[in-house]
């Protein structure tokens, strides 16, 4: 304990340096982490502050974590770490302590003298979710609350600060912020530091097992090995974290070993169908263990016999016809002296008369992290599984024949005559309305598909068409096609008329013997002054400034977007201009036709500001880059699409939208053929998305082009599986 506060707490008599506002942000933003609580439905309760104090102690308000609640800290670069006690907590002063994992930030020192008032300080925080915001403001007096001693701070305090810290300019902590005022918004409360070094001195450790009592799994019924989190609520068990077994396997296991024979049965639906997580029986309580489960859309069965994957056997993996797609699915197990038998929503899927394991515990597995959700888990020596009856599903399709389901409301006398059907009819309407859902999903994904691929065609027939060819409208149809990608709607012709249109009123305040200059002043003026065109800052990165259609309806958008309207614009009033691919933005050069006039370079970005040499030297080493020749080469249309791809494809990896990505991906190879990076992500999430034989192709280029850095017999065995895929129906 010592050790630790001698890393949290400023030493008596250390030489008080001052620190600017901004000096102390970029002190405090490193060691700022957001605190989530779930509520009793295991909705998030929303976010409030954190910092850190140790390498595995984090401080913040007790009301933050809430009482018996489920917490999760999440880190500055995005990192989620579990909380693994609530180490140390007082209500009385609203002030608790988290124990996580080590966690490498940098641990702000606490301060134990009394904050004079007067004082200046800033407040660090995620008020209405806005991350890290600092305000600042000074200490304007000290106050008793319910005989608690606060900091009364005359600053902006919301919610979402609450368990924030308060610094002085030295760079110490002297509070942590718990409460703003109920009568005006500019007053705010927070606990002396000093109580929480108290609070160090005398902890009081709770494991988050222990903590969390709401969804807490009965442990007089089950029993959890290799870590993760399960939970419980409302007749559902829910898997929702990794657990520290190879592969992220975590089990929930029953008490008890029943005899044979014996059928087990539960419901299972998964959040993400990529992922694997169902039954297991025969478990010794370790790590051996047979497992039925889906994984990836197929449904396996699996004998693990130690802790890692070179223990495992894999007895059966197949797609099954009868599996439901993102619905729940039950899974039964029947087991006899000499056989174990699998099914899947009443229909058989494998059997086996494998006996390498002993009888043992039943229970449900998670792999990978997979969240899913399991109910009515049933053990016995015959369970009927809840599967409805053929006889029934025929009794209900008559009925729905004879009406029209568009018509409501529907009449009393169909509703009497499906209540009056046996076996759950609910159940079977529930199931045809989930099968009819994923056909139209599957139409609209099909929909979907032959329009990309309509817009791949004509967009590398339209760049094409245009190579080399002068006083065409290629790149404005490119962009606009690059919007269609993802917005079907855009009309192409209505755009390209619509820039002519701006030209026209362009010249319409021009005399006919305007100079180049004139012209290109009559369009900055237009475009900024007249129209208030400008670039994008408090939403840089939202994908519609990446539309060429949107940035001109609502003249806002990103460099690149906004240099292509210029280009386009000054093209058409005969204006030599030309697109500059600068690291991480782009501008626009001038070329002026006339004797002894200079070049300029333009950022369109910011309202056509001319730029120097000197300028742009700086923004290239700003970002790392020495001043090249090859940065300053004009760009061509097929160039500037990619790179508008591309500026969507990061977004779309960022949100981790699988199906985004593979669109941009597919385009991006067709017109970057040789480009291997851009190959290695399409083969990855063609084959992480299911589509085997579309894996196959890029697989197939890499070995006959074997470009650097390409290891041959790791690509061989990722062949061998693809082809095994693709040729199984």
């Amino acid at each position: 304990m010592m050790a630790l506060m001698s890393t949290a707490v400023a030493e008596e008599g250390a030489s008080e340096a001052v620190f600017s506002v901004e000096e102390l942000a970029a002190r405090i933003r490193p060691s700022l982490v957001v605190i989530e609580s779930t509520g009793r439905t295991g909705a998030s309760r929303g976010e409030g502050s954190g910092f850190a104090i140790a390498d595995d102690l984090i401080a913040t308000a007790r009301h933050v974590i809430g009482d018996g609640r489920r917490v999760s800290v999440r880190l500055p670069d995005g990192r989620s770490l579990d909380v693994r006690s609530v180490y140390a907590q007082t209500p009385h002063l609203d002030l608790a302590v988290l124990k996580t994992a080590p966690h490498g930030l940098p641990v702000l020192p606490l301060c134990e003298t009394q904050a004079a008032a007067g004082r200046s300080v800033i407040a660090a925080g995620h008020p209405h979710g806005l991350h890290f915001t600092v305000v600042d403001g000074i200490v304007s007096g000290h106050r008793e609350i319910d005989g608690v001693p606060m900091i009364q701070l005359s600053m902006a305090i919301e919610p979402g600060n609450s368990g924030g810290p308060v610094m002085d300019h030295t760079g110490q902590v002297i509070g942590i912020v718990t409460l703003k005022s109920a009568v005006t918004s500019r007053i705010g409360f927070a606990i002396p530091s000093r109580h929480l070094k108290d609070l160090l001195e005398s902890p009081n450790p709770v494991s988050m097992d222990r903590w969390v009592t709401i969804g807490r799994i009965n442990p007089l019924q089950w029993e959890i090995l290799g870590g993760g989190r399960w939970t419980q609520r409302a007749g559902r068990i829910l898997s929702e974290a990794a657990g520290s077994g190879f592969g992220g396997r975590t089990l929930c296991i029953t008490r008890d070993i029943p005899d044979r024979p014996v059928e087990i049965v539960v419901d299972v639906r998964l959040e993400d169908e990529r992922g694997a997580a169902g039954l297991v029986i025969h478990s010794d309580g370790g790590d051996r263990h047979y497992g039925f489960y889906p994984s990836a859309g197929r449904l396996r069965f699996t004998r693990f016999d130690g802790p890692d994957v070179r223990s495992w056997t894999i007895l059966h993996d197949a797609p099954h016809p009868a599996w439901r797609s993102g619905d729940w699915n039950t899974l039964h197990v029947r087991i006899d002296e000499q056989t174990i038998s699998c099914f899947v929503n009443g229909q058989a899927v494998f059997e086996t008369s494998d006996t390498a394991l002993p009888p043992g515990r039943p229970g449900l597995a998670s792999f990978r992290g997979t969240r899913a959700q399991f109910r009515r888990f049933r053990v016995g020596r015959s369970v009927v599984p809840d599967v409805p009856d053929d006889t029934v599903r025929q009794q209900v399709n008559a009925i729905l024949n004879d009406i029209d389901l568009q018509r409501q409301p529907v009449e009393h006398r169909v509703i009497a005559d499906l209540s009056r059907l046996p076996n759950d009819p609910v159940r079977i309407l529930h199931i045809q309305a989930a099968d009819m859902e994923r056909q139209a999903d599957g139409l609209r994904r099909l929909a979907d598909q032959v329009h990309a691929a309509r817009i791949r065609h004509l967009l590398l027939k339209e760049l094409t068409a245009g190579d080399g060819v002068q006083g065409s409208d290629v790149l404005l149809k490119s962009a606009l096609l690059v919007a269609r990608l993802d917005n079907p709607d855009v009309r192409v012709e209505d755009y390209v008329d619509l820039v002519g249109r701006m030209v026209d009123d362009i010249r319409s305040d021009l005399p006919p013997n305007a100079t180049e200059r004139r012209r290109l002043a009559a369009v900055d003026h237009w475009l900024f002054e007249k129209n208030g065109f400008r670039g994008s800052r408090q939403q840089y990165h939202a994908r519609s400034n990446s539309y060429l259609n949107e940035v001109i309806d609502d003249r806002e958008g990103l460099p690149i977007t906004l240099s292509v309207l210029y280009l386009e614009l000054t093209r058409r009033l005969n204006l030599n201009t030309q697109g500059i691919g600068l690291p991480g933005h782009f501008i626009v050069r001038f070329e002026p036709t006339e004797a002894d006039q200079p070049a300029e370079w333009i950022d369109v970005f910011d309202r056509a500001r001319r730029l120097t040499d000197a300028d742009i030297e700086k923004r290239l080493r700003q970002q790392g880059w020495e001043p090249e020749p090859r940065f300053m080469e004009p760009q061509q249309p097929r160039q500037i699409i990619v790179r508008m791809l591309r500026n969507l494809l990061r977004t779309a990896e960022d949100e981790r939208d699988d199906r985004q990505v593979l669109k941009y991906l597919e385009v991006l190879v067709r017109l970057e053929e040789d480009d291997a990076e851009l190959r290695a992500k399409r083969l990855e999430i063609r084959a992480r998305t299911g589509r085997a034989a579309a894996a196959l192709e890029d697989v197939r280029w890499f070995l006959e082009h074997r470009p650097p850095g390409v290891r041959l017999e790791a690509l061989r065995r990722l062949q061998q599986q693809l082809e095994q895929q693709a040729s199984t129906p």
